[in-house]
Order: C-alpha cells, then sequence, then structure tokens
C-alpha cells in the first residue's frame, strides 16, 4: 500500500462540515451499459462478474477523489485502488475476498482464479482493512432501482461500496443497475458524474 498525506486536502472545508454528521454515507443507484463487456468475456470465457469489477475500479481509479482516506486522523491519498469483493460460497453464503493490485484484467484473473476456488471451499468473513480497497458485491437475481448499503460503524470510512444488479435489456442493449454507496466527507456530485464517465468508457472498451 502507498500512499502520501495531504496536508492541503482541497476539500477541506468540506470533509470537516460532513464529518459532523451522524451519518455521512449516501447511496446513489443509476444504469451503465454492459453490452461489450458481455460480449468481450464470453468470446475469453472471462467470469463476468470480476472483469465487471476490474474495469469499474479501472475507471474509479482516474478520478482522485476515490482515492482519499484517513489514517491515523490525517488525510491520505492512494495510489493505486485495490478490489475486494464477495463470492458464492458453500450452502448459499458468501466470502469476502481481497485482490491485489493488478496492472492488466488477464493478471489480474489469474490471480483471482486460486481466490475465487478457496472462497468456494469455505464462507470466510476475513474484515478487509480500510485502506485503498473498493468493495463490490452483486445481485445477480434482482434488477433493482435503489439500493442502500450497509452503513459502515467507522464515520471516516471512505471506501466506495458497489454493487452490481441483474443484466436486462433495453433498445437493444444489455444494462446493469449499479447501487454506489460513498462518503459525503470526501465525494460530491461532480466526482460521481466524472465516475460514471469513466466507467462508461471501460465497458465500452473492455480490452
Amino acid at each position: 500500500m502507498s500512499y502520501r498525506v495531504v496536508e492541503d486536502y482541497y476539500r477541506r472545508q468540506h470533509f470537516d462540515f460532513f464529518r459532523a454528521y451522524e451519518m455521512p454515507f449516501y447511496t446513489i443507484t443509476f444504469n451503465l451499459d454492459v453490452t461489450a463487456v458481455k460480449e468481450f468475456a464470453a468470446v475469453r470465457e472471462y467470469p463476468i462478474y470480476l472483469t465487471q469489477c476490474y474495469l469499474f475500479a479501472r475507471g474509479m481509479s482516474r478520478v482522485e477523489d476515490f482515492h482519499y482516506r484517513v489514517l491515523n486522523d490525517q488525510i491520505v491519498l492512494h495510489d493505486h485502488l485495490e478490489i475486494a469483493a464477495t463470492l458464492p460460497a458453500p450452502q448459499g453464503a458468501f466470502s469476502f475476498a481481497h485482490f491485489d493490485y493488478a496492472s492488466d484484467l488477464e493478471s489480474f484473473l489469474r490471480r483471482a482464479a486460486e481466490v475465487s476456488k478457496r472462497a468456494r471451499q469455505t464462507a470466510t468473513l476475513e474484515a478487509t482493512a480500510e485502506g485503498n480497497t473498493i468493495l463490490f458485491t452483486a445481485l445477480p437475481g434482482v434488477r433493482f432501482t435503489g439500493f442502500t448499503h450497509a452503513t459502515p460503524a467507522d464515520r471516516t470510512d471512505g471506501r466506495a461500496r458497489v454493487a452490481f444488479g441483474q443484466f436486462f435489456e433495453d433498445a437493444g442493449r444489455v444494462m446493469v443497475p449499479v447501487g454506489l454507496g460513498v462518503n459525503h466527507i470526501f465525494i460530491d456530485g461532480v466526482a460521481l458524474g466524472r465516475l460514471v464517465d469513466e466507467v462508461q468508457t471501460e465497458f465500452d472498451n473492455p480490452a
């Protein structure tokens, strides 16, 4: 994990304002076009869920606001983001899994294969450190139009939380609902707008 302490955080006034809130977290729900991602993954026999996670994280990585965290009561800026995700486990349960940073999709999926294998054998709920992670989950059987993530106890938790819903067709395109949970001490509407644009660009050009 590599980061630097930020002494002159550009949103310091907003950070202090929303940090005083009892519940500074909020979730937005939107749809993304995954037509190209589904075709890309199907041809290469890649797991669609983890492919989506990687591409979403790659888009999020280009929006600096999602790299900020609080560490030892200081604002820090991480140089990259990593993926943590829920994975299917025995008896209909799920496991938490963490994936180390990978510079390309193929490397990420190779490492993820072993992690996924372990998750399917035994359900584990080991806590994921605050750090530089993005938390992913999926509800493939639910085409949700609204979503609320569980609220962490730490009001300074800066990890984005991403839920993918059930694919559906719209005007000949394949869409996926996304429920994105963020912390207002770090994330405002401008960053969210940039994120949607960056992730859609990744989904349109998965190669």
